[in-house]
Order: structure tokens, then sequence, then C-alpha cells
């Protein structure tokens, strides 16, 4: 039972990002008109759209459940790349970013929270922290194989879109095999529309290791993220469009190493983290000063601590909410990701405009450093490892 259910779990983990057109779209809306400063309000839009749709989506998870919540969250994203190929325009990419950004939202909320609860309900809660790692590492080798999608331009736009609603397709299909059903004892808690948001507040307030924590945790995955950036930086560095694949695959190569092993530092020191997060800092500005392809495995070295990290303090941040508030929270934890993420596009698109990408690579890594300060002077030992016991 726990082998089926994890086998279809990781295998909608996979083919939801095992999308052919992730190193090419960005390319496509710039050759259809889209300037580098239009191309970052891209992902303002598609991330203002998972915020607004935060409120409803958790609403509609508690009610319908989550594997059906995914469900019309895949069959939006279909919708969505579909109408990009058949309205190449501003207001087109507009769209389907939007319709893009609820699926982001149904996957973070109800996705999320559903490998949490069933890994918890079999009885596998020490696990989960080697499971969130196995569910990134297919993640990423999807991310990693869509790469060669950039081999396959000379098919023609059409093809590599319709073989990424296929897979799209089968990650539905990978969601209708799961036959899990939380017991009584930690479903969602059903709450009001009106007070999703504050329901999530309230249970962060009470549990202030918890607050911090997702702070942290927040910080550490938005400001690093240049993934959606991939394709523009390459081709700024001088690497050619049907090779700039590459350069994805072996950054998110480095990304599949950290998510993988990181279960192995589950128990070290908060302070280890904070070095780590640190580090990727340093990485980051030394890369963004030379700016040279040669000189990716410096990025490459950032990746690997940054999505390390990261699972790290996710794994810690799920141990400490409440099952039956799960949804709520990570509703909430979602909202503020997105909006953090707003303001990393914004300053990517500003390093554009100052004519380099390679000045908001630098920007990027001047802020981890400041994080780092913080969490040494103000977080430091506060919250130790804990695994948050469920009350009845």
């Amino acid at each position: 039972m726990l082998t089926r259910l994890l086998v279809s779990l990781y295998g909608f983990a996979f083919f939801n990002k095992f999308l052919l057109l992730t190193p090419v779209y960005s390319i496509f809306m710039l050759q259809n008109g889209l300037t580098d400063l239009q191309l970052s309000t891209m992902f303002i839009v598609s991330a203002v759209a998972t915020i607004f749709g935060q409120m409803p989506i958790a609403f509609l998870t508690n009610h319908i459940g989550q594997r059906y919540s995914m469900i019309f969250g895949q069959f939006l994203k279909i919708v969505a790349v579909i109408l990009w190929l058949f309205w190449p325009t501003y207001f087109g990419f507009v769209i389907g970013m939007i319709l893009w950004g609820l699926q982001t939202g149904f996957r973070s909320v109800a996705f999320e929270g559903l490998l949490y609860d069933s890994v918890s309900a079999n009885g596998m809660g020490d696990e989960y922290t080697r499971i969130l790692g196995r569910k990134s590492t297919y993640e990423s080798i999807g991310v990693a194989l869509s790469a060669f999608g950039s081999l396959l331009m000379f098919l023609g736009y059409g093809w590599v879109t319709w073989l990424s609603v296929a897979a799209i397709v089968m990650s539905i299909i990978c969601l209708l095999m799961i036959k899990y059903t939380p017991p009584k004892h930690i479903r969602a808690k059903t709450v009001p529309f009106r007070k999703l948001f504050r329901t999530g507040m309230r249970v962060c307030l009470q549990i202030p290791c918890l607050l911090t924590t997702m702070v942290l945790a927040l910080l550490a995955a938005n400001i690093p993220y240049l993934d959606d950036f991939l394709s523009p930086i390459g081709l700024q560095l001088g690497i050619p469009t049907e090779y700039i694949g590459f350069m994805s695959l072996f950054l998110l190569g480095c990304a599949t190493v950290g998510q993988r092993f990181a279960y192995k530092f589950k128990n070290m020191s908060d302070r280890f983290i904070y070095f780590a997060i640190a580090a990727v800092g340093m990485s980051y500005m030394i890369f963004g000063l030379i700016y040279k392809v040669g000189f990716l495995w410096l990025l490459g070295i950032g990746y690997i601590l940054f999505y390390g990290t990261y699972t790290l303090l996710y794994s810690r941040l799920q141990h400490m909410i409440p099952s039956r508030h799960r949804s709520v929270v990570l509703s909430l934890y979602t909202t503020i990701n997105y909006c953090i993420y707003i303001a990393v596009c914004g300053i990517v698109g500003l390093g554009s405009m100052m004519g380099s990408w390679r000045y908001s690579i630098v920007i990027l890594g001047t802020l981890l450093l400041f994080v780092f300060c913080w969490a040494i002077a103000q977080v430091s030992n506060k919250c130790p490892l804990l695994q948050f016991e469920d009350e009845d």
C-alpha cells in the first residue's frame, strides 16, 4: 500500500515537472515581442495569481480533497500551455501565466499536504525528510530531462508544447492511482472561507518556532531562485539557443544532489544551515562578478547548497505544523512565498534594466549574506530540532 502510494506521488512529482517547454518558453516569449522587463512581469503575474488564489484553493482542497484539487490544477496548466501556442501575444502570455499560477497554488497546498499526511499516517514520520528529498529529486530529474526540449526546437514549438501536454496527462494518471484516504484525526480542519488566512496566522503565532522557521525557509528558498531566468541568462553568456537546455540540466543536476542527500544532514546544528546559506550567497556573488560560462561550476555549488538547505528547512517546518491545520498553514506559506518571489523577480528585472543579469545575481548573493547575519544574530539556537506532536 505504502509502496504504491509513494510510486504514485513520485510519479506525479516527476511528470508535473517533465515539461519539454521549460527551457524554451521564456525564449519563445522573447521571440514574440516581450522585453526582458516584460518577461520578469510574466513571473510576477503568475505569483500574484498564486497569492490571490490561496484562500479559494485551500477552501476547495478542504471540501473536495487534496487529490481532486491537484487534478483540477493540472487541467489549468494544460489550458495555459495550449493558450500560449495559439495566442502568442502579451495578453495571451499573461492569461496563461495566471492559470499556471493557480495550478502552482493547488500543488503547493494540496500535494505537499498529501505527501506529509500520507507518510505520517503510515507511521513513517521519521522518514519524511528522506522522502521529501526523494520527491524533490524526482522533480529535479523531470526538470533536468526537460532540458532536452531545446534540442527538439527544430521540430517547432508546437511539438514541444504537445509533448509537454502529454506529460501533464501522465501526472493526472498518477494522481488517479492514489488510493490514500487520510484518517479522520489528521484530515484538514474545515475552516470558513473568510477565516482561512486569519487561522493560518493564528496557528503560526501560537507556535513561535513555526513562524521563525517559516520565514527562514521562505527567504532561503526565494532569494537564490534563478530557475525561471536560466534561459535568458544562458543566452547572455553566449550559449546557443539549441544548447541552452544543458545549462539547466547542469544546474538542476546540482539541485538534485542537494535534495537527494539533504536528509543525511537533518540532525546538524542550526548554525550549519546558516553557514550553508552564507556559502550560497558567496558563490552567487563571485559568479556574478566573473560571469563567464567556464565558471558555472560556482553557480552549481550554490545550487547544491541552496536546494539542500531548503529541503532541511522545509522538512523542519512540516514537522511543526499541526496536521488538522496543514492546508491552511501551507496556504499562508505559499501566499508569503510568492510575495517574496515577486520581490525577487523585481530585483532580477532591475538587474536586466542595468544592462546585465549579472547585477541581479550579485544583488541576490548579497541579500543571502544579510539573511545569514539575521539568522546568526536573531534566530540562532532559539528553535532547536523538534517534531510537532499533533493534538487530536
